[in-house]
């Protein structure tokens, strides 16, 4: 192999030297960022070293700092990025390394250091960094010998053992192959390939499924092997799906989601057979797995753990196996309130604060002022919803990332809510939720004294109302009833009268809006039904008539499983508990029915 010589030598300080020289000596295995770490310690006692030997150490620093992304979803496309990466509050993004800070002084060095180091890990590193980022550093194309280079020294470093970890030699030997069939190197290639089958026969544990499993996931159904090697690598999942499925003879064997990982593998396969017997015998086996470590398991582990194979098995058209779990699943949720935790903090705010907040909602004398600021004042604003969950990305981010789980009473998770990046929506019709319920009590006292200081009649409530377009026809229907049963404090009547008169109340908006209030039933041609809350609160039109508080607020109080309370959806399906049927609740349905009617048409009342 002919490289034609670097004509730049990049300065490289006496301590550097000594310390890459350690490293290229060394015959236990080490990782790269050691290297990156032990040149930052040393760099701390010479803070006084010119540009050319900061030059020369930061591009050393950065080599052994940069880490293998093989989805290549990174900030450059390419394989290597940065380790880390953070905006700063103008908006920049920052990044360490950054091949900004690079030059072809550096890449140079690279093409040097991959063409006389010994070490085959070092080496590896060199040559890979100047196949793939020295196009984006120099605008120049590497020499393909450089890929050549990494893949001779990532087979080499992981037959020596070099890697820390098995994981680690996986990733020597993938990143290798994609380099092989980059160039179109067959001999390479089927080198890899060998290299792959001897690290796996030394490597190969129950234990270790990232090292059994990426011999399916890298070579399987991709004519990179003969038929005779693909019979070996499936002969192997089933193996090691037979013992980590069962406390057999080896139980410290026994791990269902190494089962689980073998199982899918092998379903794919047997599908490509048409085997369909086999793909339920491969599913069946690790979801019994799970199913025998469920049973000793807590509530909430083994109701974790039994709901995606519940739907695994649904999947895969195996109703009985999934109708048992599902059983199984349900009884294990009776005792999940064991294993749940309250924790509650504590908010004082005086009488007298109390008071005159009240006050100044319902003091101005008349009943309808009264009405429209009781309207406007308990709408929960998503504007500070949105800086609350801002205030937590910087103070708590760690609650921002983790995704929330919904939980019912039973037990059962009836939704998800994601990270805040990944569900912003989720996040504030959470937070709005619990700023109502944190109004809660504060609306009850408001509306006590409101009646105790006006007591005004139905007939004057629905003369409040009906100032809105929205209640023209509704004067003298089912609102009317639902209106008197909370009055007498009848809260079951009053809920389920008043929560289907707001969607019909809603319904009636799409046709002031032009809008048609009926839908086309699916797979039924011909045939209309009612459009849904669902469907009038997702309508864009009708959002843009509302204000965003607005239609989030009947979102959130109606028909959100997420963060909302659910309650259309909730009371038209029976799972309404009776403890729901409560004032507190009423009030809002009651309140929801005042924020509806700020919607006055062309006299343009400001809304919530």
């Amino acid at each position: 192999m002919e490289i034609q010589p670097a004509k730049i030598r990049m300065n490289i300080a006496d301590w550097v030297q000594i310390i890459l020289a350690a490293f290229e000596s060394r015959t236990e295995p080490y990782n790269e960022v050691e290297i990156s770490d032990a040149l930052r310690r040393s760099a701390d006692d010479h803070k006084d070293m010119s540009t050319e030997d900061f030059k020369g150490y930061y591009a050393e620093w950065a080599a052994f700092l940069f880490y293998g992304r093989p989805d290549k979803d990174n900030v450059w496309g390419t394989y290597f990025a940065p380790m880390f990466t953070a905006t700063r509050n103008d908006g920049k993004e920052l990044r360490s390394p950054d091949i900004e800070d690079l030059d072809a002084e550096t890449a140079a060095h690279w093409e040097l250091r991959a063409q006389s180091v010994r070490d085959p890990v070092m080496r590896a590193r060199y040559a890979d960094l100047v196949w793939d980022l020295k196009r984006l550093i120099t605008k120049q194309r590497p020499s393909y010998e450089y890929a050549q280079i990494a893949i001779d020294a990532y087979v080499e470093a992981t037959q020596k053992k070099l890697c820390t970890s098995n994981i680690e030699g996986v990733q020597w030997l993938n990143r290798a192959l994609d380099l092989s069939l980059s160039l179109n190197d067959k001999n390479r290639k089927t080198q890899v390939v060998d290299a792959m089958f001897e690290f796996y026969e030394k490597s190969v544990d129950p234990h270790h499924v990232g090292v059994w499993v990426f011999m399916f996931d890298t070579l399987y159904g991709k004519d990179l092997v003969n038929a005779e090697k693909e019979k070996r690598i499936i002969a192997d999942l089933e193996k090691m799906l037979e013992r980590t499925s069962s406390k057999g003879p080896n139980p410290d064997e026994f791990n269902p989601h190494g089962a689980q990982a073998a199982a899918e593998r092998l379903a794919q396969h047997y599908k490509r057979q048409g085997d369909r017997a086999n793909v339920e015998r491969v599913i069946t086996t690790y979801g019994g797995a799970f199913e025998q470590i469920s049973k000793e398991a807590s509530p909430m582990l083994a109701m974790a753990w039994l709901q995606p194979v519940i739907e695994r098995y649904e999947q895969e058209g195996l109703k009985q196996d999934a109708e048992r779990l599902q059983l199984l699943h349900r009884e294990k949720g009776k005792n999940i309130a064991s294993d749940l935790k309250e924790y509650s903090t504590t908010v004082e705010i005086s009488k007298k604060e109390i008071d005159e907040i009240v006050e100044q909602l319902i003091g101005s004398g008349e009943l309808k002022t009264s009405l429209l600021n009781i309207a406007r004042a308990f709408i929960p604003k998503a504007k500070a919803g949105r800086e609350f969950l801002e205030t937590m990305r910087t103070q708590a981010p760690l609650l921002s990332i983790i995704p929330i789980g919904i939980v019912d009473r039973d037990g059962h998770t009836t939704a998800r809510i994601g990270s805040l990046d990944e569900d912003l929506d989720g996040r504030l019709h959470r937070q709005l939720g619990e700023m109502m319920n944190f109004l809660h009590p504060f609306l009850t006292l408001t509306l006590e004294r409101f009646w105790e200081r006006y007591t005004p009649t139905v007939d004057q409530t629905l003369d409040f109302l009906c100032q809105s377009i929205l209640f023209a026809d509704a004067r003298d229907g089912l609102l009317r009833e639902g209106l008197l049963a909370y009055e007498r404090e009848d809260f079951v009547k009053a809920i389920h009268v008043l929560v289907p008169q707001v969607e019909h109340i809603l319904r009636n908006f799409l046709v002031l809006l032009d809008i048609p209030p009926l839908k086309t039933v699916r797979n039924h041609p011909g045939i209309m039904d009612a459009k849904s809350m669902n469907d009038v609160l997702g309508e864009p039109r009708v959002r843009e008539v509302m204000t965003e508080n607005l239609w989030r607020y009947l979102e959130v109080l109606y028909v959100d499983k997420k963060g909302g309370f659910n309650l259309r959806n909730d009371l038209a399906h029976g799972l309404l508990s009776p403890n729901w049927f409560n004032r507190a609740i009423a009030d809002r349905i009651f309140h929801s029915l005042l924020a509806l009617s700020l919607i006055r048409g062309k006299e343009k009342e400001p809304q919530g």
